[in-house]
């Protein structure tokens, strides 16, 4: 019964957004202008700010750039405002020239556009190592096929980037689509993680000072994936590291829920990005983090405790036994073991990166933005 209200009031919905999206796009006309939407967070996110940076450094006031981030708030009256936000939506949708999304849009995959709108999805992940969009459909972790198709869940792309050819069958699976729509031309954000413009150098300098303590040890970072409905048994890992020898960052999803103790956090101020560049060691299990751990040649150790559960919860894209079979552990002790010899082979890592993340430059931001403005 709670389904069937659910896709009542979202068929209700649907409507009534086509009936306001009908006038607005009559009564508007498109201007050069970029918008960017997001509910992936409420603030700017990396990639974003650096695509503003880049059309305003090489096109000035010829193009007008508008962002819009916000998530999809909890409680009814939340929910009832984020309705009104749609709205705003949907005008600078229909005013614009290019769109840019990081992830699932509901005016933007829901509606029907204006011909000649060129909508980017960028995603906010550099790869998929675990299943996401039309692959999970109706599994434990993902949506409801009803809802998908209701809400036409990820439609009306023109254009999807990625950084690898690997990558691409993935994502045209994902978001059920063309693969000549999938264009390999990276992301903004390794830009920033290889160190253009030396602000990631910064934010590290930064770390060190405001956090003394860390000097003096190796730092390891563990970095895993959120778990829908789960919270994560951090007392393993808690457990196997010598904190006499070693530093233990813990960084876990903004939506994961389990207690972890301050002794182990690191201010949000600093990006995940910051803290793997600053990391001796990263262990991750699923997450994508572990294409930007790649790109900075660090020793990358996938944890995957529960690999045969994820499976049938979630699923994977890659089999990180046969990609890292050396650093692809059950236990966590394996991989402190491996630590303390000090013998990490970075062939196997150079593999892996150069399958996934073929744009390893500091030209990402450019080739999404001469795409946008088809200067390139």
């Amino acid at each position: 019964m709670k389904n069937f209200i659910l896709i009542i009031l979202l068929y209700i919905a649907k409507i009534l957004m086509k009936i306001i999206y009908f006038f607005i796009k009559i009564f508007t006309r498109q201007q050069n202008k970029v918008t960017m939407l997001s509910r992936q967070s409420n603030s700017i996110n990396l990639d974003f700010r650096l695509i503003q940076e880049e059309l305003e450094k090489n096109n000035g006031a010829e193009i007008k750039i508008k962002i819009l981030c916000k998530k999809i708030p909890k409680n009814f009256g939340g929910k009832l405002s984020y309705c009104f936000y749609i709205v705003k939506c949907m005008y600078h949708i229909a005013t614009s020239k290019a769109c840019i999304v990081d992830g699932y849009n509901i005016p933007i995959c829901a509606l029907k556009h204006k011909k000649n709108l060129e909508i980017i999805q960028i995603w906010h992940a550099l790869g998929a190592i675990k299943k996401f969009g039309y692959q999970v459909l109706d599994k434990k972790e993902g949506t409801s096929s009803k809802v998908a198709k209701i809400m036409d869940m990820h439609s009306n792309y023109t254009c999807v980037t990625c950084a690898s050819e690997a990558t691409r069958k993935i994502y045209a699976e994902a978001f059920n689509t063309d693969l000549d729509k999938i264009k390999v031309m990276g992301m903004p954000r390794i830009d920033y993680i290889l160190g253009k413009d030396n602000e990631i150098n910064k934010k590290v300098e930064e770390l060190k000072r405001d956090y003394p303590n860390f000097s003096g040890k190796k730092t390891i970072l563990y970095v895993p994936t959120f778990r829908r409905g789960q919270t994560l048994d951090i007392s393993q890992i808690e457990n196997a590291i010598n904190r006499e020898k070693y530093n233990l960052i813990i960084r876990l999803h903004p939506l994961d829920n389990t207690k972890v103790s301050e002794e182990y956090l690191v201010n949000r101020k600093y990006s995940t990005f910051d803290l793997i560049k600053f990391a001796d060691y990263i262990i991750t299990d699923y997450s994508a983090i572990a294409f930007e751990i790649a790109t900075l040649n660090k020793p990358l150790f996938f944890y995957l405790f529960d690999m045969d559960n994820y499976k049938d919860r979630r699923g994977v894209n890659i089999d990180l036994r046969q990609e890292m079979p050396n650093y692809t552990k059950t236990t966590i002790n394996e991989i402190i073991e491996i630590i303390e010899k000090d013998t990490y082979n970075y062939e196997e890592l150079k593999k892996f990166r150069e399958k996934y993340v073929e744009t390893i430059d500091t030209n990402n931001t450019r080739r999404i933005c001469n795409y946008i403005t088809k200067k390139g």
